[in-house]
This record gives structure tokens, C-alpha cells and sequence, in this order.
């Protein structure tokens, strides 16, 4: 598939709604993580990951969109995020990606925040708010009460992101329309 970007579009979300929700949002220590060329990696490996996956489940329930229905959408989105994450990974540790890895982390968490305001009628809201949910039962983030900052575990995101990225591909080949309903509910 053919996908397009244009930077200048991307420039100004970052700076007008992304740089402004990590202020608020992303812990002092580790704000400098929350960058531009990160914002437009993760929202780029996210599109090509549309691409990838599975299209028709493996048991014969027909097409992944035909066997999770109103949950289909939302569950696509989710991993295109998360085989977005995954690949960034992939190319960082083969060295074909420049930065530091903790970049795209904590710029992907202040994502979760940047697109859940679109609300749980929006797919894209309702997979960030799975992704928040995955993630801190997974401990990959934590939140300082007197500060109400967020704070990134490195180590159990990038566990968080392999569990999660596992468990999507799994519900949609199987079609599992009941175990989908149980993680967007």
C-alpha cells in the first residue's frame, strides 16, 4: 500500500498537540525523549503497519473484519500502533534506524495521550485506551501522584509492546470476536 505523509502536517501536530500534552503529561526526566523525529517514525511505521498482518482469519470465520465486526476497526488500529512500535524496534536493533530507542518509547506513550482524546467512539481512541490498560497492568508506565507525570519502564513496555503485538495478530487470526469484545470492554 501506498501511504503519504506530509512532514509539514506532522510538524504542527507535533508542536501544537503533542509537545503541548507531554509538557503536561510526560516526567521532567525524561521530556527531552519526546521528540519530532520519533512522533513521525512512530505515525509512519503505524501506517506501513496497516500493511502487514492478518486479512482472513485462519480457521475459516472469513475475513478478520467480518469476524470482529464492530470491534474490528478498533483492534486494526491497535496493532497498527503496536507492529508500528515493533518494527521501530526490529530496525533500531539492526542499526537501520538512528536514535535512541527510549525516543520513540516515551513519544509512543505521550501518543496514548494525544490520541485518546478522539474519545471511545473513535478506533484510534479506543485502541489507545486499550494500549494504556495493556500497558499499565504490565507496569511499562507509572504515574507520579503529587505530579500526575508519567514515567516510562523501558524494559516492561518493550515487554508490554511484544505481549500485546502477540495477542492482537492471535484474536484476529482466530476471529476471536468474544476475546476482542473482553479487551476492548
Amino acid at each position: 500500500t501506498r501511504r503519504l505523509q506530509l512532514k509539514n502536517a506532522m510538524r504542527a501536530k507535533f508542536d501544537k498537540i503533542m509537545a503541548p500534552i507531554s509538557e503536561v503529561l510526560i516526567a521532567d526526566d525524561q521530556k527531552q525523549h519526546v521528540t519530532f523525529d520519533a512522533f513521525f517514525a512512530n505515525t509512519m511505521f503505524h501506517e506501513v503497519a496497516h500493511g502487514l498482518g492478518i486479512k482472513n482469519t485462519i480457521n475459516k470465520k472469513g475475513t478478520v473484519r467480518e469476524a470482529l465486526k464492530e470491534h474490528a476497526s478498533a483492534l486494526e488500529e491497535g496493532k497498527a500502533d503496536i507492529l508500528g512500535l515493533y518494527m521501530i524496534k526490529q530496525l533500531h536493533d539492526k542499526g537501520e534506524l538512528d536514535g535512541d530507542l527510549k525516543d520513540y518509547y516515551v513519544t509512543f506513550m505521550a501518543g496514548i495521550f494525544r490520541s485518546v482524546r478522539f474519545g471511545a467512539a473513535s478506533a484510534h481512541g479506543k485502541a489507545n485506551m486499550i494500549r494504556f490498560n495493556f500497558f499499565q497492568e504490565a507496569g511499562a508506565f507509572s504515574r507520579d501522584e503529587a505530579t500526575g507525570k508519567y514515567s516510562v519502564n523501558f524494559d516492561k513496555l518493550e515487554a508490554a509492546a511484544q505481549a500485546l503485538s502477540e495477542k492482537i495478530l492471535t484474536l484476529q487470526g482466530d476471529g476471536n470476536y468474544d476475546g476482542v469484545a473482553q479487551l476492548v470492554g
